[in-house]
């Protein structure tokens, strides 16, 4: 028997010997950076991993890399044109490593070349010549299932005064492995679909959020043009507001630097990996590898990130990786995407260099973390599973998202400031601050400046849902500070279905308004400001108070028809025009101190496939690359007080527009067409009168330069066209594409004339008579993305026709607010 202490050494050899076998297990963060052993310049993309295992990266840019492993255990280096390198870690070991790979090279003759290099571009020839058909093969798989997991989380530190704002932090938030934050949620969703015969159909939704007035927000802004489906055979992937070009796009070459990695036989076929990487890293391009399998150079695994230097705002990473699986017919479909996304307002600064994937883990106090992870199958044995337990399935059962995280949202949801947070974020959208049973709003309405009444304060309220779900009343009280004079209106909406189908509406106002005020750009701009432009710079510089103003008393019954991707909207009205001391109404030498018109308004729009928001009684759209067309008809009569009245007959007027932007790799141009026809007996302010902007604000659909009354047409066409060039030339100046500014280009243009079919009702006022003998146009170019918010642009009247004339300015510098990804 073992006497007392030998057992008591036995014990103590044997955990001491425990330990030392955990200290060896025990992880390790290995870095170093590998060089060319000749030319001591940097190599990347080489292969490092730890021999016997499937842990492993690949090098960066610099030839930096970091890696996790053991005291014992073996590093492998590899890369094409390069003779493999072996190390093993050892506690002597000093880090960083400095590796250098000796070339593998051969000679033939006196021509020196590198194994493989042309290879590459052969193989390449090879992936895009057969991208078509591959493409084809994956979107003809018609019958499958799909769940998608999405979430966005704010990252919290537990030790600042955030503990003071959330008062049970620990039961609402959450850590994550390797972060010293705490993690908030923000935003979830599960989404499963089933696809039979290439229909979609979703058959189970549940998402949830903190912000309810902002949770369809996070999925335009955020969600619609971050976690998308990544289709990496297209030419370009329209993300983050702009279309990267692919790097399997047939043009990728002009973009991208190609490296082919490896080659490995799996299963009697070779599978070749490349990487890529652009030619300018402050492009907005990807930078990542690809495999391919070698009889169909199908794709098998796409690992694509954002490096930081990009010239895109808000991400301090991103990272997505698509993975493919072959069928029993030989073609491949989809496995699973990953998407994820780091985001705050300012860039966060690491403490070491990193390789540009593994920002998306360096997270700081008040960063967004979003992610997306969608799963494919096409088992025959979910069909006798309800959706609801498809996450549950092993089909689906990966990164299952616990109970307990929408009970997290649910208490974040009561906390007072984060409802305070809500109401803002829903003022910015909607234009109404939620005041409970009240909402106030149009914001844009409260202040704005003219003539007649000087500074005009308005106090715009309605009822909110919180009093009536399917009913609204609502109106407004204005006063001028220089005629002393009240102005005020009421309105209401009332929804006669459960959703928002049909919505019938009527208003009354007695106010003073435009006579050159576009009563047709409410249909583009779907937002709910009337009087405001909505452009605060512009309210703040005006130059001149705008004198064109009439007195109206106006009245509207309006019926609404709204689906998915069209609305149809149809109403009468009545209006009393009254005139003002530089708006006057002659006819034949009679001076009218007001007339009338009566008729109806049609207006059908067309939006296919354009994602937008409901709110309450209103929708909010997001211009993207589907065009969205309006149609408009206006049908109605004027006639004049008094018993000798001229006897006059009906207008008509048609007018179409269209709105819309368009992607061009990292450039994109957003657009808005319009042109109409004006005929029969209309008073003038019916004409279209191009709107000017006396101010030094940027207006998006007004012109620049030209003063507050110059055309009136009753035949038209404008155009106005925003082209930002996304940084491709400043991108190439050194110092300045450290700043990420962005080139951009405007054109506006109006032409029109007063042709016979126009029949006056009164005499055109002088102010307006400006004959057009040639199209008006300006052109700005100027810098955006200035700090992120600010754009900077100088306007020049194009040619010589209307230069030096009363009614427009030659040039002037514009400003304007404005930000993007």
């Amino acid at each position: 028997m073992l006497t007392m202490k030998k057992k008591i050494l036995l014990i103590y050899i044997t955990l001491l010997s425990g330990f030392f076998a955990q200290a060896a297990d025990e992880a390790i963060e290995i870095s170093g950076k590998v060089t060319d052993r000749k030319t001591d310049e940097p190599i990347p993309f080489v292969n490092v991993w730890v021999k016997g295992t499937t842990r492993g990266t690949m090098t960066d840019l610099d030839g930096a890399f970091l890696l996790a492993a053991t005291i014992g255990e073996t590093i492998g280096f590899s890369a094409v044109g390069y003779v493999k390198e072996e190390i093993v870690i050892a506690k002597k070991t000093k880090f960083p490593l400095e590796i250098k790979l000796k070339p593998d090279v051969q000679k033939i003759k006196e021509v020196t070349i590198r194994p493989e290099e042309s290879r590459a571009k052969v193989l390449m020839r090879e992936v895009i010549k057969h991208k078509k058909e591959n493409r084809r093969n994956v979107l003809n798989y018609a019958d499958y299932k799909s769940f998608a997991r999405t979430s966005v989380y704010i990252a919290i530190d537990s030790t600042s005064r955030v503990n003071r704002i959330i008062d049970n932090m620990n039961e609402v938030t959450m850590k994550i492995d390797g972060q010293d934050l705490n993690f908030s949620p923000i935003y979830l969703a599960e989404l499963g679909t089933q696809t039979k015969h290439g229909v979609d159909s979703i058959v189970y939704n549940k998402k949830d959020g903190i912000f309810p007035k902002l949770n369809q927000t996070i999925e335009s802004l955020i969600l619609m043009n971050v976690v998308i489906d990544l289709d990496f055979y297209k030419d370009q992937i329209n993300i983050l507001g702009r279309g990267i070009v692919s790097p399997l796009a047939n043009s990728a070459r002009l973009h991208y630097d190609f490296y082919l990695n490896d080659s490995t036989m799996v299963d009697s076929t070779w599978h070749y990996s490349f990487s890529f990487t652009p030619k300018n890293k402050y492009n907005a391009l990807f930078t990542g590898r690809f495999t391919v399998e070698g009889d169909n150079f199908a794709l098998t695994n796409v690992y694509a990130y954002v490096q930081k230097e990009a010239n895109i705002n808000f991400v301090n990473g991103y990272k997505s990786n698509v993975s493919y699986k072959e069928m029993p017919d030989g073609k491949w479909f989809y496995d699973q995407q990953d998407i994820s996304l780091n985001m705050s307002l300012v860039l966060n600064k690491d403490t070491v260099s990193r390789y540009g994937s593994q920002r998306i883990d360096q997270v700081a106090s008040g960063n967004w973390f979003v992610t997306k992870n969608t799963q494919y199958s096409t088992s025959k044995r979910l069909d006798g599973i309800k959706a609801y337990e498809w996450k549950r399935q092993p089909e689906f059962a990966a990164n299952l998202m616990s109970d307990g995280t929408y009970e997290r949202v649910d208490k974040l949801k009561e906390n007072g400031v984060v409802k305070g947070i809500d109401a803002v974020g829903g003022m910015v959208l909607t234009s109404y601050i939620d005041m409970g049973k009240i909402e106030i709003g149009p914001v844009f309405d409260i202040y704005s400046t003219n003539a007649i009444e000087g500074h005009r304060i308005t106090v715009p309220i309605r009822t909110g849902e919180h009093m009536w779900e399917r009913f609204t009343v609502g109106g407004y009280v204005g006063y001028g500070t220089r005629n002393k004079e009240f102005k005020f209106g009421g309105n209401f909406g009332w929804q006669l279905t459960d959703d928002d189908q049909f919505i019938l509406r009527g208003s009354y106002s007695n106010d003073y308004n435009l006579v050159s005020q576009d009563k047709y750009l409410r249909f583009i701009k779907k937002n709910p400001n009337t009087r405001g432009n909505g452009n605060f710079i512009a309210a703040l510089t005006s130059q001149q108070e705008n004198p064109y103003l009439k007195e109206e008393k106006k009245a509207h019954l309006n019926l609404e028809y709204n689906t998915e991707n069209i609305i149809l909207e149809g109403g009468a009205y009545f209006e009393s025009s009254y005139a003002t001391p530089d708006v006057r109404f002659v006819n034949s030498g009679t001076d009218y101190p007001h007339y009338s018109t009566y008729g109806l308004l049609f207006n059908a729009r067309f939006a296919f496939g354009q994602y937008f928001d409901k709110y309450y009684f209103m929708r909010v759209y997001y211009i993207d690359q589907t065009p969205v067309i309006n149609f408009s008809w206006d049908i109605g009569r004027a006639y004049l007080p008094g018993n000798s009245m001229p006897d006059f007959g009906l207008y008509s007027h048609f007018h179409a527009s269209m709105v819309g932007k368009v992607n061009w790799g990292p450039t994109f141009m957003r657009y808005m067409i319009n042109g109409g026809y004006l005929l029969g007996d209309a008073p003038y302010d019916l004409l279209e009168m191009p709107v000017g902007s006396q101010s030094l604000g940027f207006a998006k659909y007004r012109f620049n330069l030209l003063h507050q009354a110059s055309f009136a047409h009753n035949v038209y066409t404008n155009v106005h066209l925003d082209w930002v060039g996304g940084g491709i030339i400043f991108n190439k100046i050194p110092l300045l594409k450290r700043l990420k500014l962005r080139e951009m280009v405007s054109l506006k243009t109006h032409y029109g004339d007063r042709n016979s079919s126009y029949k006056p009702v009164f005499d055109l006022p002088e102010a307006f008579s400006q004959d057009m003998t040639a199209p008006y146009a300006e052109l700005g170019v100027g810098i955006t993305n200035i700090f992120k918010v600010l754009r900077v642009e100088y306007v020049h009247v194009l040619g010589n026709t209307y230069a030096d004339r009363s009614f427009t300015d030659n040039s002037g510098i514009r400003f304007r607010a404005e930000m993007s990804f």
